[in-house]
């Protein structure tokens, strides 16, 4: 089940990815001698398939979400150390945003695209490391290194901005590495 939820929440963090494709598929018809409206009118269409299927991933993310914090077993936890993982947004953004928006003059290479999505799902994948998430930032998660008893390190995410580690008391395994805490 981990490795399941795992491929959902990488497909998921792919949503801002496709709707930028969408904004840039809406910025190359746009017309500037008609107004926004009849831009609208003319040029909705384009690049809908992005916005649809972006639409479509923060949905499967949020399901994802619910079910985890009501199916998943709720285990009791001793958190020994934590600092926040926040700053993943930042990487995130240049990492796979910025070099989107540069695509403007280029077009899309859907084969390229394909290929690099694949690529980066198999790594992922069969790492144990987690990959940042900018919905679950979207719908107000943070991320924290924690140390618990044993020296495990894991990632955790809350809704929570944690000054005190001791407040935390219990957790679900979402993935391998990723635990979430429970209310």
């Amino acid at each position: 089940m981990n490795k399941v939820i795992k491929l959902f929440l990488v497909l998921t963090s792919l949503a801002p990815v496709l709707l930028t494709y969408w904004f840039v598929e809406q910025t190359e018809k746009y017309n500037k001698d008609i107004s926004f409206f009849e831009n609208v009118k003319c040029n909705y269409l384009y690049g809908l398939n992005y916005l649809i299927f972006a639409f479509i991933l923060v949905i499967v993310c949020l399901l994802i979400l619910r079910l985890a914090e009501t199916k998943l077993e709720k285990l009791p936890v001793v958190i020994q150390g934590i600092k926040t993982a926040d700053n993943e947004a930042t990487t995130f953004i240049i990492a796979y945003l910025l070099p989107l928006a540069n695509k403007l003059d280029n077009g899309l290479n859907i084969p390229v695209l394909i290929f690099i999505s694949c690529l980066f799902f198999f790594i992922v994948i069969t790492s144990n490391s987690y990959h940042f998430n900018p919905l679950l930032n979207f719908f107000g998660y943070h991320f924290y290194e924690v140390s618990v008893d044993g020296g495990v390190t894991y990632v955790l995410l809350t809704k929570k901005s944690i000054n005190n580690s001791k407040n935390i008391k219990s957790i679900s395994l979402l993935t391998e590495y990723m635990i979430l805490e429970n209310d």
